[in-house]
């Protein structure tokens, strides 16, 4: 049964077109809202595009992921909303990554004009509260530009954001409460089901060897393409007799994989990277171990920067340039432009590892 308030402004909404941004913190009934809301409009004919951006909890994509999908009266009737665009990020947080997730929703929502849908309706996080809650939901705002928001709220959790826009007479705000029989789901029950949905996403996998001499390896310690330089690899081995299996040095930062696990530093490499920095006049150093890259999770791009789909890290040999991947069957590597590496680690069979962040100098 549907409350009261959500099907006045359902049929509020139904009159109208456009965006709508629907707010609201963990477990607020947000996903319902748009899942009752997208159906109540396509049973009467209008087409809705679908923008699913809770990272952690995703509908559309596996988590990790941002895309975008389209439901009309016919995909309703076969209870299916394809994926037109899956943009990769690499976290289940976008308190990690808050300018790179901005920077690619706004990417993402831009391709999805291309849809020509009636409404557009955009599933947001749960991260709300707090100044990097705040911080992200206006930037949000302001880079959709909705001409609603609807915003279930509990009490006053999500005034600080409303308050900036309610001045705005080009926007309509809508508050409603929460549905009344959503349970609150604990990190446990939440990592749980990313574990069900990486498993399935993964149940048909098979290990391929991928060459990457002439892709880029990106992401968000690559920002840049990374790409070994011999030069300074062999002069870093001369001059301080260090072992580096591949390294390139991006604007001020140097990046370092070095054989081996991950191990305690002594103080003599500890005096050679800060001796590094020195002499090549960098900002930052950043240490990566051959093993650090295990399990982690990676996209495969197209030139749009659109995720073909993703992998699952087993082992990197960068003097081979190949990589060796845990890829379901059903992804196809054409057109593949780069090769994006994310910030969570998956086993094939769905369960999360813990990511350790690279040692920086």
């Amino acid at each position: 049964m549907m409350p009261g308030d959500w099907m006045s402004i359902t049929q509020k909404i139904f009159s109208q077109s456009g965006t709508v941004m629907v707010l609201g913190k963990t477990d607020s009934g947000k996903t319902s809202f748009i899942k009752i809301l997208a159906q109540y409009l396509a049973r009467r004919n209008r087409k809705v595009g679908i923008i699913d951006l809770d990272i952690g909890q995703s509908t559309l994509g596996p988590p990790g992921t941002i895309s975008m999908g389209v439901l009309d009266k016919e995909r309703l009737k076969k209870k299916i909303i394809p994926v037109c665009y899956m943009i990769f990020i690499g976290s289940t947080s976008p308190g990690k990554c808050v300018d790179r997730f901005l920077a690619r929703v706004y990417y993402l929502y831009c391709l999805c004009q291309r849809e020509k849908v009636d409404v557009l309706l955009v599933d947001t996080t749960g991260l709300v509260t707090g100044s990097v809650g705040v911080y992200l939901k206006c930037n949000l705002i302001e880079k959709i530009n909705p001409t609603i928001i609807v915003a279930l709220q509990f009490g006053q959790e999500l005034e600080p954001i409303l308050e900036i826009f309610k001045s705005q007479s080009s926007r309509q705000i809508f508050r409603i409460k929460p549905f009344p029989n959503i349970s609150e789901k604990n990190w446990i029950e939440r990592k749980k089901r990313r574990e069900k949905q990486f498993k399935i996403y993964f149940r048909d996998s098979l290990i391929r060897d991928i060459d990457f001499t002439t892709l880029p390896i990106t992401g968000i310690y690559f920002d840049s393409i990374f790409l070994s330089d011999t030069e300074i690899i062999t002069q870093l081995k001369e001059k301080y007799q260090l072992e580096v299996i591949s390294g390139d040095i991006i604007d001020s930062k140097m990046i370092l994989i070095l054989p081996g696990p991950p191990t305690i530093l002594s103080q003599d490499i500890v005096n050679i990277i800060t001796d590094i920095k020195k002499c090549y006049k960098l900002k930052q150093i950043i240490l990566l171990f051959s093993d650090w890259f295990s399990y982690l999770l990676v996209s495969f791009n197209n030139k749009e920067g659109l995720s073909n789909g993703l992998g699952i890290i087993k082992e990197i040999d960068f003097k081979q340039k190949k990589m060796t991947v845990y890829l379901p069957a059903s992804i196809s590597l054409e057109n593949l432009a780069q090769i994006e590496i994310g910030q969570l680690k998956v086993k094939p069979d769905g369960s999360e590892l813990p990511y350790i962040e690279p040692v920086e100098y």
